[in-house]
């Protein structure tokens, strides 16, 4: 625990901030890919129930 208080006591380098700036920068795309994968899976379901919707009316 007191290592984890030294560490944030430390002073911010701009070495410390760019990486840390490039790793949200990776994980805010791959959350985006994700978010955009799943919305993909959501409309291909969405067409599916209208096609078994279809079917069981008759239409």
């Amino acid at each position: 625990m007191e290592r984890i208080r030294r560490a944030f006591r430390s002073e911010v380098r701009e070495s410390h901030l760019g990486i840390a700036l490039i790793f949200c920068l990776i994980l805010m795309s791959a959350m985006s890919i994700a978010l955009l994968w799943q919305a993909q899976i959501i409309a291909n379901q969405r067409d599916a129930i209208r096609w078994l919707e279809q079917l069981k009316m008759g239409n």
